[in-house]
């Protein structure tokens, strides 16, 4: 297993903080999940300067997010959109070597009145995409993307696991996400032990999607560690932090040898 940080902390504090971090010793050689905003001019400046740093660690890529909407249906502007978005995003897998993209079926939020719609069309586009990202030898991972607090929950938790279960994909559980939607951890975990091969790690209050550190909120992390341990000890460890933690590098630090000795790493 890998341990794992998401570029998305250093959207505001910038290419620096992210240096400043790789450079302490941490006494692990951890990775990075390359979280693209192919729209933002720094992004595009910053990623061709990061590469020559971070070509020795482990990387994998979320899939776009920003105006993106996988449930938008085929021949829309939204669609096209999005389209154009993973198509830049493959691109950077492969002058990487990256093999895995994280997918959400959806961005937008659902009611009653769209819900099923959008399970359709997102079904639809990552059957698609599957067979792009294929072509590319790039994995998709299915995130249980959205939380009730803003609206965007496509899947409760039954759905979403007997979706994972039939999909082809293997998966890629938030927990902060199981938390703020009231979801059992266990139950998650276990039910979909052999197809989730990594975590998003942040922690919230049970409602919000802070994307607070790991033990700052209402969820039980040491918890997690024991089921991660017992059910999935070979799934990678992302952690996901709100932008103000990318200021607070020894912060991360402090996480990263965390996990390392919980994980005797």
């Amino acid at each position: 297993m890998n341990i794992l940080l998401s570029t998305n902390t250093f959207i505001d504090a910038g290419l620096k903080s992210l240096e400043e971090l790789m450079n302490k010793e941490t006494g692990i050689n951890f990775g990075l999940e390359i979280f693209p905003n192919w729209e933002n001019e720094a992004f595009n400046r910053d990623i061709e300067a990061l590469k020559p740093l971070i070509e020795n660690r482990h990387l994998t890529v979320h899939g776009p997010y920003f105006n993106v909407e996988h449930s938008a249906p085929k021949g829309t502007e939204s669609y096209e959109y999005s389209m154009d978005q993973i198509d830049k995003t493959l691109k950077l897998c492969q002058s990487l070597g990256i093999n895995h993209l994280v997918f959400h079926h959806n961005n937008k939020k659902i009611n009653e009145d769209n819900k099923t719609e959008s399970i359709e069309e997102s079904t639809k586009n990552l059957h698609e995409l599957n067979e792009i990202c294929k072509e590319a030898d790039v994995e998709i991972l299915i995130e249980n993307a959205g939380v009730k607090s803003k609206e965007n929950m496509l899947f409760n938790e039954e759905e979403f696991i007997a979706m994972a279960k039939i999909e082809e994909n293997n998966v890629l559980i938030d927990i902060g996400h199981v938390h703020a939607n009231g979801w059992d951890m266990e139950n998650v975990i276990v039910s979909l032990a052999d197809k989730i091969t990594h975590f998003h790690l942040h922690n919230n209050d049970g409602f919000h999607d802070d994307h607070n550190r790991i033990h700052d909120g209402t969820l039980d992390f040491d918890k997690f560690i024991r089921l991660h341990q017992e059910h999935t000890p070979d799934a990678d460890l992302v952690l996901e932090y709100n932008y103000d933690i990318g200021y607070e590098t020894d912060k991360i630090v402090e996480d990263i040898k965390y996990l390392k000795e919980k994980l005797n790493l």
